[in-house]
């Protein structure tokens, strides 16, 4: 059986620590970013009109402007913002999400889907909930796949009908990522409360055992494992443990903080791991542990959209609550959403030249390094809620 792409594997650390080869993984692998999935979706979806869209976002967002031209050609849509679990670090999981919870309707989200279709590529099933909760997700995957789109989904795979493990073998689901981040139940469940873990390898097996039965290469499952204080000397382990079961990827990524969270510094000191070297990180005091801002402009506010159960839209897919909303995504028209008032004044934070009109909430964001002097614009009481 060929091993799961993987980094180098160096020595365990002491409990709690990460040593200096998982160290510099963490370091240069951002969380937000998996490449070889966007080139698998190019390579398998484009068309010339795609192509020369995201040409014509690519420029723009390299010259950071203000007004864009070109479509968000990566969509976010949340088919739910209810899950069955209760991570401490995700705002559903300690009630925090500042949105009432709900289920998108299949007939929104082929609505959704239709608007921006022509120019995107991916569809990712999944932000703040356990898509399986949904009763339609098989029908989005099917209709996603129907547009010439990559449907892609995040589950934790607790969650599992009798039918959802061949549904998920039969379906045209082109990327699967499976959370798992333990190789015990305790220290499994230490995050991903109320999960149970031998559930969810049992899953993760029968679906890669019906994949194989099938003659299918997809979906493409990567298992992703965030590195906490608690889990890390686990890492070896998850090694292994994905070899033997066959999963295609397993991906090390660096916990984060939700973005509004009250008390960054004592979250910061009970699930960011310790360094097992003394070379200066500040990640103390990072968003993300081990990552900087990015020197770039948010990309996010360029290439994607994100869209709520409710049809609301997010600026990404790191923000929640209804305050922090962009817009409509049914509401409004696509031209109307893209380049009103809120996106155009978050992008001005990134312009050599253009100044913020309206306050939101990447005034806020610490995983961008905004322009040096920006002028904020003065608060407004009316403008820091949602859209009307």
């Amino acid at each position: 059986m060929t091993a799961p792409t993987t980094e180098s594997e160096s020595p365990t650390p002491p409990e709690g620590r990460v040593g200096r080869t998982l160290r510099r993984q963490l370091e240069r692998l951002p969380q937000y970013r998996r490449h070889a999935k966007h080139l698998r979706s190019l390579l398998a979806h484009s068309t010339w009109r795609k192509l020369a869209n995201v040409a014509l976002v690519e420029s723009e967002w390299l010259r950071r402007r203000r007004v864009v031209r070109g479509r968000p050609y990566i969509l976010f849509i949340d088919p739910t913002n209810v899950c069955n679990l209760k991570c401490p670090l995700c705002p559903t999981g300690t009630g925090d999400g500042g949105r009432e919870a709900g289920m998108l309707s299949y007939e929104c989200f082929t609505q959704i889907i239709d608007r921006f279709s022509e120019y995107a590529y991916e569809v990712n099933l999944y932000n703040w909930g356990e898509p399986l909760l949904n009763k339609d997700i098989f029908r989005m995957i099917a209709y996603t796949h129907h547009q010439n789109l990559m449907p892609a989904m995040s589950s934790n795979l607790n969650t599992v009908r009798p039918t959802d493990v061949e549904n998920l073998a039969r379906s045209p689901l082109e990327y699967l990522t499976v959370s798992i981040d333990g190789t015990t139940q305790d220290v499994y469940a230490h995050y991903r409360r109320q999960g149970n873990l031998e559930l969810v390898l049992d899953n993760l097996r029968a679906l890669i055992d019906l994949r194989r039965r099938l003659d299918r290469k997809t979906p493409f499952i990567e298992w992703q494992f965030i590195v906490m204080r608690h889990n890390a000397h686990q890492v070896d382990e998850a090694r292994r443990l994905a070899a033997e079961i066959g999963v295609d990827l397993v991906r090390f990524i660096p916990v984060g903080l939700p973005f509004d969270a009250k008390d960054k510094g004592k979250l910061r000191r009970e699930w960011y791991p310790e360094l097992s070297d003394s070379s200066p990180s500040g990640a103390a005091s990072q968003y993300q542990f081990l990552q900087r801002p990015s020197r770039s402009a948010c990309f996010y506010l360029y290439r994607s959209i994100t869209v709520n159960p409710d049809g609301r839209v997010s600026p990404c897919c790191i923000v929640y609550g209804e305050k922090n909303d962009f817009g409509h995504a049914l509401t409004d028209s696509v031209d109307a959403l893209w380049n009103n008032e809120r996106y155009q004044s978050a992008r001005s934070l990134f312009s050599r030249t253009g100044v913020p009109t309206a306050p939101t909430v990447c005034d806020r964001c610490h995983i961008f390094a905004h322009r040096a002097n920006r002028p904020r614009p003065v608060p407004a009481a009316h403008t820091n809620g949602p859209p009307t």
